[in-house]
């Protein structure tokens, strides 16, 4: 079965890290345009973060092509497909890798003007101003980042993917791992004594988050339901991968942080940081399982 597995890891990283990224600018530009000074912390972290998953999934991707330099072809030859401004900037409507590409690169730009401006509107009023107009240009951007990795697979034939569900939980997961990194830094931050608790909003962070992970929780197990029939989702509930499925993502993944961010009273950002670890890794693990068995089928 390992020679059907054309995406592996560097694939799997690559929909968790830039989900991940646009995730977290998507909470920095909420909590920019939401709370303004009460929350410039959560958002100044968000979008400090926001980038460089998203490069770094990248890069994996090109480096695992095992031709990189062929990466530039998406976006920088002639062929069929529209071009803009210039020949040589390749855009195919049709191609769902050519979209992702360009959304993606967009993205990456955006959200390092975003960081720019976070840092200068401390001492300028207006890099605020421009930050906020810059950060509402930049949430579509965001939102089809982590809209693109599930909508990738759905396209295809493939009976495990093919789903409109695995878009909306690719999704949802991409906020809720985007906001469990910034809990995570937050939270470590707290630990070393670099914020105050009442700056941090970590209490305040994990319940939002644990609303959003009640709604993936809702759709994974949809999803799950759906697809029960295929040998895949087989593989995936049983002997195959059950054990990763159910302890580390139902498990570790979303129920364990869906509790403990509903649950009131004092917590310790050292229990908050394993928690946001645990989300995380269910977030790439949820990614990993559902591209490698959908590719087993």
């Amino acid at each position: 079965m390992e020679s059907h597995i054309n995406w592996g890891i560097p694939v799997a990283l690559d929909l968790f890290l830039a989900a991940l990224g646009a995730g977290a600018f998507m909470l920095a530009v909420v909590a920019d345009l939401a709370g303004g000074r009460r929350y410039r912390l959560v958002s100044t972290i968000g979008a400090f973060l926001a980038p460089w998953p998203a490069i770094l999934g990248v890069l994996l991707l090109v480096a695992d092509l095992g031709v990189p330099w062929r990466f530039w072809e998406m976006m920088l030859r002639r062929g069929e497909g529209l071009t803009l401004v210039s020949p040589f900037l390749m855009f195919n409507p049709s191609s769902t890798m050519s979209i992702g590409t360009w959304v993606l690169t967009i993205f990456v730009w955006i959200s390092l003007g975003y960081i720019v401006l976070t840092i200068l509107a401390y001492p300028f009023q207006f890099a605020g101003i421009l930050r906020k107009l810059l950060g509402l240009c930049g949430l579509p951007f965001a939102l089809l980042v982590t809209t693109y990795t599930g909508v990738l697979l759905s396209a295809s034939p493939n009976p495990l993917w093919n789903s409109w569900l695995l878009p909306v939980a690719f999704v949802a997961s991409a906020v809720v791992t985007g906001a469990a990194s910034v809990i995570l830094i937050l939270a470590a931050l707290r630990i070393v004594g670099l914020v105050d608790e009442e700056d941090a909003h970590i209490p305040r962070l994990e319940k939002l988050n644990s609303w959003i992970i009640a709604f993936q929780l809702v759709v994974v197990l949809f999803f799950m339901l759906v697809g029960i029939g295929s040998a895949s989702m087989k593989s995936i509930v049983g002997s195959g991968y059950g054990l990763l499925w159910w302890v580390g993502i139902i498990g570790l993944g979303l129920i364990l942080p869906l509790l403990y961010g509903f649950k009131g009273g004092f917590r310790k950002p050292q229990a908050s940081v394993v928690v946001a670890a645990f989300v995380l890794l269910g977030g790439f693990f949820l990614r990993y399982v559902i591209l490698i068995a959908g590719q087993l089928a």
